[in-house]
């Protein structure tokens, strides 16, 4: 199969029956629908271009692809944490239903935020609950703010978003889970491994997990019914040993 991609990387691919869909992206977000019937000779279908690219394809139904990966424009990417819903009933003209950013609030003239998620490279992190439409993604935010004097302050964040998706309108926020308080106290915090790392829904529940802590809210209204905290990393620090040859 040629003449798709050309120059261009992929960067995420997902297989379902007879239908394929494909991720490209050198400066903005292909996505490609082929025909698999013929495994010897797959066929190019559909494609259509978005902005930013999708790293981890999910199907939400026979219809609809669930995306995580990375905002941007056609200049390339601004490596903001993007959510896309994709429409494939008809699977020659794919299109967008919807699209958001998940990200630090509040950046003005006088302060830069950014985010990160583990989701966005590994689908273990990604979790998307079926009975209640929602999706689950950790989300690590970090902001340093400025005065008119050049002194900076750093601010850390480790979140769990929580997202209601409908298939046919998109996305909207539901709420989120903060872990911050379990590691804010310590003097090393922006360089230890303590994000909410997975999550788990259980019935009405969800279970935010971290280096620090699982802790369980209700879905209804985010009320925190349980939590427990954990040892998390014990980082070692001392003198540099050489072993014996």
């Amino acid at each position: 199969m040629g003449g798709i991609g050309t120059g261009e990387r992929i960067w995420a691919t997902r297989f379902i029956g007879t239908k394929g869909y494909l991720v490209t992206f050198r400066n903005i977000d292909p996505l490609w629908t082929i025909d698999l019937n013929n495994i010897s000779n797959p066929k190019i279908i559909g494609t259509i271009d978005v902005p930013g690219v999708s790293t981890y394809i999910h199907p939400l139904s026979e219809d609809r692809l669930l995306t995580i990966g990375f905002g941007g424009d056609e200049s390339g990417l601004d490596w903001s944490i993007q959510v896309s819903l994709f429409n494939v009933s008809d699977f020659a003209h794919p299109s967008i239903i919807d699209s958001m950013t998940l990200s630090v609030n509040g950046s003005d003239a006088t302060s830069s935020s950014w985010s990160s998620s583990e989701a966005a490279y590994e689908h273990k992190a990604f979790q998307y609950w079926e009975p209640k439409k929602m999706l689950a993604v950790p989300l690590s935010a970090w902001k340093s703010t400025w005065d008119n004097l050049g002194n900076g302050t750093y601010t850390y964040s480790s979140t769990l978003v929580l997202l209601n998706v409908n298939k046919d309108t998109g996305f909207s926020m539901h709420g989120s889970v903060d872990h911050s308080p379990y590691y804010n106290s310590e003097n090393q915090w922006y360089w230890s491994n303590q994000d909410i790392r997975r999550s788990i829904f259980m019935d009405d529940y969800i279970y935010a997990i971290s280096d620090r802590a699982v802790t369980v809210h209700q879905l209804d209204n985010m009320t925190q019914t349980g939590a427990i905290s954990l040892p998390g990393t014990i980082y070692e620090y001392g003198p540099y040993i050489r072993g014996v040859d």
